[in-house]
């Protein structure tokens, strides 16, 4: 590595960069609303069935405002993995691959 300060300076910038995009929200304002949410999201009930199947209605409405909305579900699926299991979200398993199913369909629409 070298010992040049501006080297190191960029490769500050580009580590903070990393950590900070992890906290950011992609997708529709629908999309941000549910990832915000998450942890009071209970998945047992096939609530995130009802999301996607609205989503997808709000989708076809304008599909201009959802060019991050693929990255948006495959957080979604990414957050519901890393989470605690609790009753309410016994169904967390069939949620992630429901969601990452739709962000594969919606890269294959768009």
């Amino acid at each position: 590595m070298s010992d040049d300060p501006s080297c190191q300076s960029d490769i500050a910038k580009l580590e903070y960069s990393n950590t900070s995009t992890r906290s950011e929200s992609y997708g529709c304002a629908y999309l941000q609303a549910i990832q915000a949410q998450l942890d009071t999201y209970p998945t047992t009930g096939g609530e995130y069935l009802e999301a996607i199947f609205t989503h997808r209605e709000i989708l076809l409405s304008y599909p201009q405002a959802h060019q991050e909305c693929a990255r948006g579900f495959s957080d979604l699926a990414y957050m519901l993995e890393q989470r605690a299991w609790r009753a309410d979200r016994d169904a967390d398993v069939e949620a992630v691959v429901a969601f990452r199913y739709e962000a594969w369909s919606i890269v294959a629409t768009m």
